[in-house]
């Protein structure tokens, strides 16, 4: 049945899922301004005006993503990540939720000698999970995922900044998902982007660990790709009325709520 919950892994390779991962972080986090954009999609823009995520809104682009860093003033762009359709929403959540959370303290708790600053780069992370690396095409250089479904991709060499975060000129680092040539997905961040976040969804980009998805919703091309099983039930919570004597039905007690030197 297409709506029978599986756990699936890659990550990269098991769908778009719940966008809401991306929109948790956004919708609670303080002072941030919500607005429909003129397709329909989502505009969230920080407090200090510095960061704006916006979503695309026609079905045929769930999981796209557009994130924009500003000057303080809110008038010139400094940087650009894109997630492209289809990318999983963990990913994007994974980079949206410390990057809400490190604009709260200016970045500082994510730098270095912060409380939060994980000592790896995009490329050691993946290097450590067996990402081999490969020189790519001319000005750039790869690191293939063991599997062959993925690779991260860094451009080097220099180039404008300005025709970077216009999309003149290829981005300085890309996930890409599937066949280079014709990708599953692909999301693009441009120089200048925080690095904390970049690695956080390096981290989920390369995550081993499987994410429930309903049958109907891996995309086909991924299938020859991906382990599934079936998702354990949920465990029941639920708890007989107990019955006073005399009276109706008392409910019982409210249960819990249950619920992851610089190198480039």
């Amino acid at each position: 049945m297409p709506t029978v919950p599986l756990l699936v892994r890659p990550l990269r390779l098991a769908g778009p899922g719940d966008q809401r991962l991306v929109t948790g972080p956004l919708a609670e986090a303080p002072g941030w301004r919500f607005a429909r954009t003129a397709d329909e999609g989502a505009s969230f823009t920080s407090p200090c005006r510095t960061t704006v995520f916006t979503s695309s809104g026609p079905p045929e682009t769930l999981g796209a993503w557009s994130v924009h860093g500003y000057t303080p003033s809110g008038a010139q762009p400094l940087w650009r990540a894109v997630f492209g359709p289809g990318t999983p929403a963990e990913i994007t959540g994974a980079f949206t939720a410390v990057l809400v959370d490190g604009l709260r303290s200016g970045h500082r708790d994510y730098l270095l000698g912060g409380p939060h600053h994980l000592d790896c780069t995009p490329a050691s992370v993946l290097a450590d999970r067996g990402w081999q690396p490969d020189p790519g095409p001319k000005g750039f250089h790869d690191q293939v995922a063991p599997d062959g479904t993925a690779l991260y991709r860094h451009r080097v060499g220099h180039q404008s900044d300005e025709a970077e975060i216009a999309g003149l000129v290829p981005p300085s680092w890309s996930m890409i998902a599937g066949d280079p040539q014709r990708p599953s997905w692909r999301a693009d961040f441009t120089i200048g982007v925080p690095f904390y976040p970049l690695v956080h969804a390096a981290l989920a980009f390369s995550s081993p660990e499987p994410v429930e998805r309903a049958l109907g919703s891996i995309p086909a091309r991924h299938l020859p790709h991906v382990t599934a099983r079936r998702a354990p039930a949920p465990a029941s919570t639920w708890q007989p009325h107990a019955r006073t004597p005399q009276g109706p039905a008392v409910p019982p007690a409210a249960l819990p709520v249950l619920g992851g030197a610089r190198r480039r």
